[in-house]
């Protein structure tokens, strides 16, 4: 089902390489939020974005200039990923509507002041909940790489060492120093990891130890398998401003920005004839 903006037509195809185009992202965002994914929805959500799309090129187009042949040719031998598949014809129309399309969000971006002092200040003490350090644990493995001829084996051994340590044959130190492939590398640190950081059933078995305890053998990818301990669990924190500064700055300018995007595109659609088919 075709859509048509200001008589230029987003036909189905292009619907559909959006959709696939959203879909991971989509199920991620609708899932965070409590709710399932919804193949209405994420239609509806790809075709707006093509209509935004289309109407921020109408835009960029009729008010920015014209860019030269020799930067069109440019444009499309450094991006030719974008426009080989299209006709040589609209290669050049399309790369030059490209690069008004950035002159246009450039326009926009510099119209947008960086925040205060002020505006970081209160932004940080009334979104207290925005700035905290989630739960994480500090994690200590041994390590063995292995190939699809040696797993077994190294799998095998990993439940031996395993046993030694649950026995007090072998202290944590000592495993680390002879058994693990990796320690004069990473001399047994792995990782400060928050809920979610982790491949499923790893993130499962991990966080259900106490600190000081060891997991079963457990495959991380990568051709390894690791014995991994919980060194320390680290409780919720809260953020200092000094911290996050920085990062907040560049956030609300950012979130700035979108929303200036956003109200100009609000004043298109305002005026523009979209067609639903």
């Amino acid at each position: 089902m075709a859509v048509r903006v200001n008589g230029v037509e987003i036909n189905e195809n292009e619907i559909q390489a959006e959709i696939t185009r959203l879909q991971e992202d989509y199920d991620r965002y609708v899932k965070s939020e409590g709710a399932e994914p919804d193949e209405a929805q994420l239609r509806e959500w790809a075709v707006e974005n093509l209509i935004e799309e289309e109407l921020f090129r109408e835009a960029a187009v009729a008010t920015q200039p014209v860019p030269s042949e020799e930067r069109v040719l440019k444009e499309i031998e450094k991006n030719a990923e974008l426009y080989n598949n299209l006709p040589q014809d609209r290669q050049r129309a399309r790369a030059s509507a490209n690069l008004q399309q950035r002159l246009m969000m450039k326009e926009i971006r510099k119209g947008v002041a960086m925040p205060d002092g002020q505006a970081m200040r209160e932004y940080y003490d009334t979104h207290p909940e925005l700035f905290v350090a989630p739960e994480a644990l500090r994690l200590s493995h041994v390590c063995r790489h292995l190939n699809a001829e040696s797993k077994a084996q190294v799998y095998l051994e990993m439940l031996e060492l395993k046993s030694d340590l649950s026995k007090g044959v072998l202290d944590w130190a000592a495993a680390l120093i002879e058994h693990s492939d990796t320690f004069k590398r990473d001399y047994g640190i792995l990782a400060t990891v928050s809920r979610g950081e982790l491949p499923g059933e790893a993130e499962e078995k991990i966080w259900k130890l106490g600190v000081g305890e060891v997991s079963d053998v457990i495959d991380l990818g990568f051709s390894t398998l690791h014995l991994v301990k919980v060194v320390e669990r680290l409780e919720p924190q809260k953020l200092k401003y000094h911290e996050i500064k920085e990062d907040l700055k560049k956030q609300l300018h950012e979130q700035a920005c979108a929303d200036c995007v956003n109200a100009r595109l609000d004043e298109l659609k305002a005026v523009a004839v979209i067609e639903r088919g």
